[in-house]
């Protein structure tokens, strides 16, 4: 087939974004890794063994120790108005309150909601006075603030920040772009009271209570799951989420029209909830919590959702649900996405004898991402491959890059194209042919093995998810040697990927191993009895 154009055309001319200095922020900190994230979920006294609510969360964050989460409880010596406090859980060093936990009364859950809570507008900026921009024909003096940033064993740096109405210039971040961004972000904008929630939550006894005490939990947007000893649960997502007057935040905007401000915030009893649902049981895994009826925007760019998907199905398995159950569930490792992906490798035929081995533990396998599973690891390494094979060769290497780090964008564009056989993804841009799906999954798959093959011979049975996926516990410390054979922990083989209930997104390393970068740091289920 013929080349295509990988260029598009935004509606606002900004320049030509490159994306080096976001990869090298990536590459550091890893904020584009799959597997950010959490799951709670909780069910009432009508699907339990308990006859009472059962509840469950496990975040996901960057593999760190020690670890960011702790244990914390806040006990009055006598329960009152002036000394409310009898509360246990989890909650980060520093943070007064604990963030996930229970009282005598009631327990609560989180995951991110995730919200588009972040624009760019592009400001035009007084060609006589570069610190004044253009808002609604008038001209408007930036806020200026000077910062002092000392580096060791260099000169300090000097940094002016210059604030419009819609936040600070954030130009010199992009490169290639070529005019003036201003961020506008919700936990820039204005004074937060998250704090103020935390103990106030903390504290409460009841739904009426707990939900008025998260009106002022502003950021970040958290999907709250409830439960309490009457036998009532809820969900609840509150936060600060903005009501734009046109645009939906996907791109760069003009700043000195008016027409693209934010309006307000969506009222906190018009934000997504329920008490008692008729299902008996709340999940949330990040993915969509409301219908695409929902009448205002929370986000374009929700969480895939095949560990909401996952849980729900084992909620449902059960009629009655014990604490087993629930620990049986945190751990599982059953894949959707990659079972969806197996299905149409297994009826391909390969002539090369390696995937000819190969297929046969992919025909067999158990949709487990087990670390002593072979086809676990063959059927990752041909999605790995695949994304290559379609993606590389249609966007720009830096595009590509950061797309392809996103594992969460990857996996559902496969997903859906598995589904289209004739999309035009499907073909081959670098050739005269016009390739198949199957042609292109038969490249993909033979990629995969024989990445496999080299790294750990031309054995499939030799090989194992656990072999490629491995985790490390880095302290910070441990980057001086020989500290780091006294400090870290690892590599050691673990269970699971991105989109699996137990949580453990990876980045592929230069040498196409994979280094496990997320997992649950904490587990919890609480039995409201």
């Amino acid at each position: 087939a013929a080349p295509r154009s990988n260029t598009t055309t935004n509606a606002f001319d900004i320049g030509a974004p490159r994306f080096s200095k976001l990869i090298a922020l990536d590459k550091l900190f890893g904020v584009l890794d799959e597997g950010i994230g959490s799951n709670n979920w909780v069910v009432d006294g009508n699907k339990t063994t308990t006859g009472k609510p059962l509840l469950a969360n496990d975040p996901h964050l960057g593999i760190q120790m020690p670890s960011v989460w702790y244990m914390n409880a806040l006990h009055c010596n006598t329960v009152s108005d002036a000394c409310p406090f009898s509360v246990a859980g989890y909650t980060f060093p520093g943070v007064p309150g604990v963030v996930i936990g229970h009282n005598d009364q009631i327990a609560w859950g989180v995951t991110n909601t995730g919200p588009d809570v972040q624009d760019l507008f592009i400001e035009k900026i007084n060609p006589a006075n570069p610190n004044q921009y253009e808002y609604m024909g008038k001209w408007e003096d930036m806020e200026l603030r000077d910062e002092v940033i000392h580096v060791k064993g260099a000169s300090d740096v000097n940094l002016q920040v210059k604030t419009t109405r819609h936040g600070p210039i954030m130009t010199d971040v992009f490169d290639g772009v070529t005019e003036p961004l201003a961020l506008q972000w919700t936990a820039t904008r204005e004074t937060s009271h998250l704090i103020d929630a935390v103990l106030k939550i903390n504290a409460a006894r009841n739904w009426d209570e707990f939900r008025a005490g998260l009106k002022d939990w502003d950021v970040p947007s958290q999907n709250f799951v409830y439960a309490d000893l009457e036998g009532n649960i809820g969900y609840q997502a509150p936060g600060n989420i903005p009501i734009r007057a046109q645009g939906d935040g996907t791109q760069p905007v003009p700043g000195w029209t008016g027409e693209y401000e934010w309006t307000g915030y969506i009222p906190f009893d018009e934000l997504p909830f329920v008490f008692n649902p008729s299902s008996h049981y709340i999940v949330t895994a990040n993915n969509q919590v409301v219908p695409d009826s929902y009448p205002y925007l929370i986000t374009k760019d929700w969480a895939a959702p095949y560990r909401a998907t996952r849980i729900e199905e084992l909620v449902r398995a059960k009629e009655k649900l014990s604490p087993d159950d629930f620990e049986t569930i945190q751990g599982d490792v059953y894949s959707i996405p990659l079972v969806k992906l197996q299905q149409f490798i297994k009826p391909l035929t390969f002539e090369n004898s390696l995937a000819g081995s190969a297929i046969e533990f992919v025909n067999k396998w158990d949709g487990r991402m087990a670390r002593d599973s072979q086809g676990a690891a063959i059927l990752e390494a041909t999605h790995n491959a695949l994304v290559e094979e379609l993606f590389s060769k249609r966007l720009s290497a830096e595009t590509y890059k950061m797309y392809q780090a996103d594992g969460n964008s990857t996996r559902q564009a496969i997903d859906l194209l598995l589904d289209q056989p004739d999309n035009e993804w499907w073909d081959d841009p670098t050739t005269a042919a016009r390739e198949t799906r199957d042609d292109r999954l038969k490249v993909a798959f033979q990629n995969g093995v024989n990445f496999l093959g080299k790294l750990y011979g031309e054995t499939p049975s030799g090989w194992s998810w656990g072999r490629l996926h491995t985790a490390t516990f880095e302290h910070p410390f441990g980057t001086i040697k020989p500290l780091n054979l006294l400090l870290n922990v690892g590599p050691l083989g673990t269970d699971g990927h991105g989109f699996t209930i137990t949580n453990a997104g990876y980045r592929i390393k230069a040498e196409k191993q994979t280094g496990t970068r997320s997992a649950p740091f904490l587990r919890c289920a609480k039995s409201l009895t």
